[in-house]
């Protein structure tokens, strides 16, 4: 990806296989280089649209079987980074709750998956009716909840196993750390689901999602879909229920699956749970003007239309993870979050049933300080693990080095994909533009594909040489570009030509140093956001003094008819 202001200015690398692509950012937030898997359509619109970036593809020609390893490998590094990270969390969590506990504050900690449901009973919910329990189902279920209470009152759960793991290769599969705290989460989870299913209590709404138009709407054909879909959740959770079979998080998910399909047929429109937006994200949130919104709005409609179909179609396990994150990316788009990655409804609230379970004590357990020493060790473990360095690892040698290490001679089985790239920094190839010229000549490539920026996508299209070379550089006078929160001020863009670009740079400097100025004496009333402004356009624009161009643009606020037909095709040349 060709360079941009902002993250990844010197250009940006990735690796896709099929509808799906790795790729790696960093984050100020928790200092960790996080592995992004995502698919091609959003990572292209991400990058070739918003960011407005050229993309260049080299293609390797491998077997099905050598496809199927090489995404399996990258699959696990992706898991097992995220596993690392739920790690710590873990840790955090229960140092934080020995912390309350030594405190001698014992009020019960907010769980994620409760914050859909108020502790005030529902004589007239419709899911005793829905389960119709036999009395030796009911005596199994609350024998269960005894058990499970009996579990935590009695302080017979143990850590499986708190020690940290050997992150000396990340390739190597590692386990979950369950504290005390996990397991405790994991049993009331249990003991909430069997209480609700004999003795309900009211939703909270306000967690819900209910959809008002006539795209929203559930025709009697649809009705029919739902109720079929609600019959066969209601069968998956009693299976779980009965056999023990089931985590508690996937009871939970079957449960809240239940609950909103059952909302949804109530009301005849669609109804979904909502999720705490706090997904990873490698681009600032960008209020969206009103006129944008009507139209993405009205874009929304349409596809919620697509999504409808698709949804009832048939019914499993990736129809219903489709359609939910679908859902959960239009809650995103309504509040302006992120949404998170994985399928379980993460809203946190308190346990309804809390009074069945006394307060756990932990008095054998490891002291606070222990538990805080943990937490450090492993956060800087992660943190070592997954560093973040502008020339030795950064985000094309990462990739270099995570592909030779799991194949050093760039095989799989007796199959040669590639001749290995060195991720050292002698090699250069830190510099994703070096690391391209060398892709293209490297034996394992096939073929080049080049997709354009939205913007080179615009500009082919227009006829006139005026307007083609003068008035769509010049940022005032073009029709294609629109200012942006993402993009400081500027006056021309010099991606086009090479030799008049120190010209043209020298331009934006100037306006720059001007800018800057005048946000010396604004800094009292805007609080230096001129000042800010001004010395990035600075920044950017002193390499077009040396023949170089980063500075590309951003489009945010793009609508589905601006983007050109050429954009949809494979290969854009």
């Amino acid at each position: 990806m060709d360079s941009n202001s902002g993250q990844s200015s010197g250009g940006h690398s990735a690796l896709r296989f099929g509808d799906r692509v790795y790729h790696l950012q960093y984050s100020f937030e928790d200092k960790i280089f996080h592995i992004v898997r995502e698919s091609w359509h959003d990572f292209r619109f991400q990058y070739g649209v918003v960011q407005n970036r050229n993309i260049e593809l080299y293609e390797w020609e491998l077997s099905e079987k050598a496809k199927q390893i090489l995404r399996q490998k990258w699959n696990e590094l992706y898991l097992i980074q995220e596993t690392h990270i739920q790690n710590q969390k873990n840790l955090e969590d229960e140092w934080i709750a020995s912390e309350n506990r030594k405190k001698k504050n014992l009020t019960s900690v907010p769980i994620s998956g409760f914050g859909y449901f108020t502790n005030i009973s529902d004589p007239d919910s419709p899911i005793p009716k829905l389960f119709s329990f036999s009395q030796k189902e009911k005596d199994i279920l609350k024998k269960s909840i005894l058990s499970l209470a009996e579990l935590t009152n009695k302080n017979q759960l143990t850590p499986k196993d708190i020690s940290l793991p050997n992150t000396d290769s990340p390739y190597r599969l590692i386990h979950l750390i369950q504290t005390k705290r996990n397991q405790i989460i994991n049993t009331e989870k249990k003991s909430f689901i069997r209480n609700f299913l004999l003795d309900p209590v009211l939703i909270y709404e306000d967690s819900f999602l209910s959809l008002d138009g006539p795209e929203f709407h559930l025709g009697e054909e649809e009705i029919k879909i739902w109720k079929s879909h609600l019959v066969r959740l209601v069968k998956d959770l009693r299976f779980c229920l009965i056999n023990s079979e089931c985590n508690d998080w996937e009871e939970m998910t079957i449960l809240i699956r239940i609950l909103y399909i059952q909302k949804s047929i109530e009301k005849k429109t669609i109804v979904f749970p909502k999720k705490q937006l706090n997904g990873f994200q490698y681009l600032p949130i960008v209020p969206l003007p009103d006129s944008v919104l009507a139209t993405k709005q009205k874009e929304y409609a349409q596809l919620f239309t697509l999504q409808k179909k698709k949804f009832v179609s048939d019914y499993g396990p990736t129809h219903f993870f489709n359609w939910e994150s679908f859902l959960v990316r239009y809650q995103s788009f309504l509040e302006s979050g992120v949404a998170p990655d994985g399928i379980e409804f993460n809203l946190v609230g308190y346990n309804p049933y809390q009074q069945n379970l006394k307060e756990f004590d932990d008095s054998d357990e490891f002291e606070p300080i222990t538990k805080q020493n943990n937490l450090i060790t492993y956060t800087e473990g992660i943190q070592n693990l997954y560093s973040y360095h502008l020339t030795h690892q950064n985000c094309t040698t990462e990739l270099f080095r995570y592909l030779n290490e799991m194949f050093p001679d760039g095989q799989i089985g007796n199959e040669t994909f590639w001749d290995p790239l060195s991720s050292r920094v002698v090699s250069f190839n830190f510099i994703p533009s070096v690391a391209a010229w060398k892709l293209e000549s490297n034996l394992g490539t096939k073929q080049r594909k080049r997709y354009l920026s939205y913007r080179n996508l615009k500009r082919m299209k227009i006829e006139g040489f005026t307007e083609k070379h003068f008035k769509e550089r010049f940022v005032p006078s073009s029709k294609i570009y629109k200012t942006n929160p993402i993009d400081h001020p500027f006056l021309f863009f010099t991606e086009e030509a090479v030799w008049n670009r120190p010209i043209l740079g020298l331009a934006n400097t100037v306006f720059g140093i001007g800018y800057t100025s005048i946000g010396v004496f604004t800094s009292p009333f805007d609080k230096g956001y001129r000042f800010s402004k001004g010395t990035e356009t600075v920044f950017y624009s002193l390499p077009e003094l040396v023949f170089f161009n980063i500075r590309k643009g951003h489009f945010p606020f793009i609508s589905a008819e601006e983007i050109p037909k050429e954009y949809y095709i494979k290969e854009s040349l």
